[in-house]
């Protein structure tokens, strides 16, 4: 699709939004529906490949339904409250007082280590493991290089992990499922 047909089909949606949005509201049954539905369809308008298009209203009409129905999937993905409370009610088999203790016990040699940390290395290490950031965002978050946010977070692992191996004792054999130290 060339960038005049692109901006023909953006200009469209602006201009016939009302309508469109009507048409899709019977459609969804839905006016909040209708509307993410529009939204959605716009950005991907901005993100399309060549294609021909004959019926511009009928396209952007199918294409912001088709969006509608995808909503309407992932949405109906999620569990109902009855299924949530059902799940509430299962009992954790693991969940032992001895599993819950050293757990506690590993959870206060992590913060007791954590403190341990320079300001700095605390802060990207907390960046990367409880933020979910990147390493280039850490980077400029902080005004740093690449190779020291790496250089940080992988002294800050080593550093947790040598530290949790001293102080928790090893239970070696009693923990169940991937976690390996």
């Amino acid at each position: 699709m060339t960038e005049t047909t692109r901006d023909r089909l953006r200009t469209l949606l602006i201009s016939r939004y009302a309508k469109l949005r009507r048409q899709l509201e019977y459609m969804v049954g839905s006016q909040d529906g209708a509307a993410d539905a529009l939204q959605e369809t716009w950005l991907r308008l901005g993100s399309m490949k060549e294609a021909t298009v004959t019926n511009a209203d009928a396209y952007l009409l199918r294409m912001a339904a088709n969006v509608a129905i995808d909503q309407h999937r992932r949405e109906a993905r999620h569990l109902n409250e009855g299924e949530l409370d059902e799940l509430f009610e299962v009992e954790d088999e693991l969940a032992d007082p001895e599993r819950i203790a050293s757990a506690r016990e590993e959870i206060l040699a992590l913060q007791a280590t954590l403190l341990e940390l320079t300001p700095r290395r605390r802060a990207i290490f907390l960046a990367a493991t409880v933020e979910g950031l990147v390493n280039r965002e850490i980077a400029e978050r902080f005004g740093i290089s690449l190779s020291l946010v790496e250089k940080e977070l992988s002294y800050a692992l080593r550093q947790c992990k040598t530290r949790l191996r001293e102080t928790v004792p090893s239970r070696e054999g009693t923990a169940k499922g991937r976690r390996k130290w």
